[in-house]
Parts: C-alpha cells; sequence; structure tokens
C-alpha cells in the first residue's frame, strides 16, 4: 500500500512541476516574476519588439 502511495505521489509531483515548468517561460517574457522595476524600466523596449515581430508575421502572412 505504502509503495503505491509513493508512485501516485511521484507522479503527481512529477506532472506539476512539468506544468508549472512549462508556464514559467512566458510570464519570463512579460516581466511577471522577474521584479516591479525590471518590468518598468523595459516596457518600451518590449512594446516596440513585439510591434516589429507583429509587423512581420503580418507581411509574411499576406506574402503567402
Amino acid at each position: 500500500m505504502k509503495q503505491h502511495l509513493m508512485i501516485i505521489l511521484a507522479l503527481v509531483i512529477g506532472f506539476t512541476t512539468f506544468l508549472l515548468g512549462y508556464s514559467l517561460p512566458p510570464f519570463m517574457e512579460v516581466g511577471f516574476g522577474v521584479g516591479e522595476q525590471a518590468a518598468v524600466d523595459g516596457d518600451a523596449a518590449v512594446d516596440s519588439d513585439l510591434a516589429k515581430q507583429y509587423e512581420a508575421l503580418l507581411q509574411a502572412g499576406e506574402e503567402e
């Protein structure tokens, strides 16, 4: 019984940490979790970079 509980616990912990690790990179890109000052200082640069990326994607979509 105790071995079954440990297997289930290991699977739940592994799945939870996988989901947590999978969700962190998008939050780091927008400044979540890196400190308020870093997010405030980098807002203009991030906005202009994102605008350039969206323009490139739009142009690539129109060419196809």
